[in-house]
């Protein structure tokens, strides 16, 4: 919806908070708010998506002047919320439901951050406490960054708002951060690329005043101890929970987008929308490739249009269009994070705000309705001993395509004892050591590694382990690039999926029962029985695969290798540069190209240089900030 901002604390300027406005200006083209007193000043740009009027302007304050927000997101529960605080005496001054987030902080203080079912990252000032809250959605699909400077806070959407409002020239590197980065192609936690700069972590508020700060779990959320087992009732369940929630991400003043593929799941989202909007819309975005086949997801999205007579916009995606938008989107990201399809998606979302401000996505899905192969071996696990009979039932519907998979997630469980056996790790800790400049090297064991990952409870099994690495690794980094990659457009996209009533029945689902016969994703697949198209079944699942291996060592080989091996390729600053040629020539002709599951993961590992060179240049280029060698001694967490 917006992008937000502010510094808290002695010394800050009003020059400083327009300087990180002007940083988020692609979040929020329909206006700019600034508010200030004494020690705090707020900043707020704004994308219209729920009450179009001037009454929706933020930074918001309350009627007596005592609190002060500045929102990102959306409230979807701000209808039953609004009565019950009406019915209260609240009274409000306009139709948007960040207002809520100020009566509901004066009737039930932070309690009231557990009641909102949505997508929020939120500052709040309170004026006669003197306290200011920094807060996050459950899931962590809003990001807010924060920066201690002294005695001052810096508070931003974006870290190059934080970095602008800074005047600094250089700013160091991370090296947690980026190990973590070259380890699975995520951070975890409140880590970020930029030494000190941290994140407010899901489901958390950072409390801040004159003497301190606190941060405090305002909301957890876990799987159920006894999962349903009943699969008619569970698929009778999705079908009530599911359209509620489709329903509720329909709040809006603006025409509606959805994003569509050959996938169950924006093929529900889109199909539930249409429903819902008796026709009306979603207008529809495919993202497609020339080179069809395995890569094909116009099929399946042709089939769900034309049973519900919807506009669907191709976008066709190939390698000049990837090579053309890539330092693009690698600056609207702000720091490299997550897999290959993140360009892919920042070129549709493009095309969509051509003429939409809201798109919805599947995002979520897989995740908590078992959509991967690793599910089936977190149940295989439970089986083992249990149920050898239903084990070898279970083991005996495996796919070939899926055994390669299983048999990772097998072997790292064995040699990955505890941390983050789930998440393939791309560069090992011993290759980091001999590939990065001493300066950038972690020094230390995987535990410091993780750093701010999840530690789970040795004794739980498999799913719960599962689940957790989702929840609290996986999914926060794969949200914040869903977040960047809309709002560099002045895009807000929503996530049905990972609504607060639909995501607590599916944790509430037992997983053997998410795998009903074997099939992943079974609840899905059969409440989308009569309502998708019977020809949708036969399409093999994808996860919107893209040919950029092919192009890599194809048309794109060469300005591949002069980006990371050139006289002036900015890896030379963290890498030594034999490991640089090394691992060119190791991908351009190692014969794991010929074997998809492995192709992937040397893929996964150019990608990654690739997005830290053409990191460091452009913040140089764009931002004349030069990052620089950690420090010596790396502030603690």
């Amino acid at each position: 919806m917006c992008g937000i901002c502010g510094i808290y604390g002695p010394g800050g300027s009003q020059a400083a908070v327009e300087a990180m406005l002007a940083a988020m200006a692609r979040r929020g083209p329909d206006g700019t708010g600034l508010w200030s007193e004494d020690d705090i000043l707020m900043g707020h740009r704004r994308l219209a998506i729920v009450d179009l009027s001037e009454r929706g302007r933020q930074p918001m304050r309350s009627t007596d002047g005592t609190i002060t927000i500045s929102v990102n997101g959306e409230i979807y529960n701000y209808p039953e919320l609004r009565a019950e605080l009406e019915a209260q005496g609240a009274v409000f001054q306009s139709n948007c439901d960040s207002e809520t987030v100020i009566h509901a902080y004066r009737a039930w203080g932070p309690a009231s951050f557990a009641r909102y079912n949505g997508m929020f990252a939120i500052a709040l000032w309170d004026g006669p406490n003197r306290r200011l809250y920094l807060l996050r959605d459950r899931l962590g699909i809003k990001p807010l960054y924060y920066w201690l400077d002294g005695a001052r806070t810096f508070f931003a959407s974006d870290v190059q708002a934080i970095i602008a409002a800074s005047g600094r020239g250089n700013w160091p590197i991370s090296r947690q951060g980026l190990s973590q980065y070259l380890s699975y192609q995520n951070r975890f936690g409140a880590q970020t690329m930029f030494e000190a700069i941290r994140l407010v972590l899901p489901g958390h508020y950072v409390e801040i005043n004159a003497t301190g700060r606190r941060e405090q779990r305002y909301a957890e959320v876990a799987p159920a101890a006894r999962g349903l087992a009943d699969f008619p009732a569970a698929v009778e369940g999705f079908r009530h929970h599911f359209r509620a929630a489709v329903s509720r991400h329909l709040m809006s003043d603006v025409p509606v987008a959805s994003y569509l593929s050959s996938g169950f799941d924006s093929a529900m989202v889109t199909s539930a929308a249409a429903e819902l909007l008796d026709r009306r819309g979603p207008a529809t975005f495919t993202g497609t490739f020339r080179e069809g086949g395995w890569y094909d997801e116009g099929t399946g999205a042709l089939l769900v249009t034309k049973r519900h007579e919807l506009l669907n916009t191709r976008v066709e995606i190939d390698a000049s269009a990837f090579r053309d938008a890539f330092d693009e989107m690698v600056f609207a990201l702000e720091e490299p994070r997550m897999g290959t399809g993140a360009l892919p998606q920042y070129l549709v979302a493009r095309k969509v705000a051509e003429t939409h401000k809201m798109v919805l996505t599947g995002h979520g899905g897989d995740e908590f309705f078992s959509g991967y192969p690793v599910f089936k071996f977190a149940l295989l696990s439970r089986l083992l001993w249990r149920s050898p009979i239903r084990f070898l039932r279970l083991l005996a519907g495996i796919r070939s395509s899926e055994i390669p998979h299983i048999a990772y997630f097998a072997l790292s469980s064995l040699f990955r004892r505890g941390g983050l056996q789930f998440l393939p790790r791309l560069f090992g800790l011993r290759e980091q050591s001999r590939g990065l400049r001493p300066g950038y090297r972690l020094a230390g064991s995987s535990e410091k590694l993780v750093g701010d990952a999840p530690k789970m409870n040795a004794g739980a099994g498999a799913y719960e382990r599962l689940i957790g690495q989702y929840l609290n690794a996986y999914l926060p980094g794969l949200l914040i690039v869903e977040d960047k990659i809309s709002m560099a457009h002045g895009l807000e996209s929503r996530t049905p999926f990972l609504d607060n009533e639909l995501l607590s029945f599916a944790l509430s689902i037992d997983e053997a029962t998410k795998l009903d016969h074997g099939a992943l994703k079974a609840v899905i697949k059969a409440a989308a029985r009569g309502r998708l198209p019977d020809e949708f079944y036969a399409l093999p699942k994808r996860g919107f695969p893209n040919p950029l291996s092919k192009w890599l060592r194809g048309e794109l080989s060469d300005w591949m290798t002069a980006r990371l091996t050139g006289p002036d390729t900015m890896l030379a600053q963290l890498f030594e540069r034999n490991f640089l040629q090394r691992t060119v020539s190791t991908y351009l002709s190692s014969w794991k190209r010929r074997l998809r599951p492995l192709d992937e993961i040397a893929t996964h590992r150019i990608f990654m240089l690739l997005c830290l060179e053409s990191w460091l240049r452009q913040y140089r280029d764009r931002m004349g900030v030069a990052l620089v060698a950690p420090t010596q001694t790396e502030p603690a967490e």
